[in-house]
């Protein structure tokens, strides 16, 4: 038995192809995008403009791994920095700066850093591993559902923790 597929970790046409290979038309990819990415709902039995027997499908086949919310920090201008749990056990920060044109998260792209920069602490825990793709989107996913933002523009900053560079091929995915 293989193990289900994380839709986390696929790009729309990726969802597509994956679906597709289960007998399920492509436009439904669609739909189980808007219900996981604008409405925030990753129970597949929640999907109600899904039949019955799709909706049984995606939960044969199919998770949607989302990182938990350890701990919530808020700042006097209204910054708030987020504890982040992803599946594995592993924390990373998270930041939303609320005070931009357009309202900002900064995202992790590693637990821990290798670069060692003498201001960072980030750099004296070391590197432990390179966030997915998945990981990467589940922190934006929850913090805009978590803010309240999900129907909302808002600017994506790659500088939590780590070197999104060093983790280019997950960071271009993200």
């Amino acid at each position: 038995m293989t193990s289900p597929t994380d839709i986390s970790e696929l790009e729309p046409v990726e969802l597509e192809m994956a679906i597709g290979q289960l007998g399920m038309q492509a436009f439904h990819a669609r739909q189980i995008y808007r219900w996981i990415y604008r409405r925030g709902i990753v129970d597949f039995a929640q999907m109600t403009d899904l039949s019955l027997d799709l909706r049984q499908q995606l939960k044969q086949n199919f998770i949607v791994s989302t990182p938990t919310i350890e701990k919530r920090q808020r700042s006097t201008d209204s910054t708030e920095k987020l504890l982040i749990r992803l599946n594995d056990g592993q924390l990373i920060e998270s930041v939303f700066i609320p005070d931009t044109p357009r309202q900002a998260f900064c995202v992790s792209t590693q637990v821990g850093c290798a670069m060692r920069c003498g201001f960072c602490l980030t750099g004296k825990m070391n590197l432990a591993r390179n966030l997915t793709a998945g990981e990467i989107v589940g922190q934006v996913r929850r913090l805009a559902h978590t803010l309240g933002l999900a129907e909302t523009s808002f600017n994506v900053v790659f500088m939590g923790m780590g070197e999104p560079l060093h983790n280019y091929d997950a960071t271009m995915k993200a």
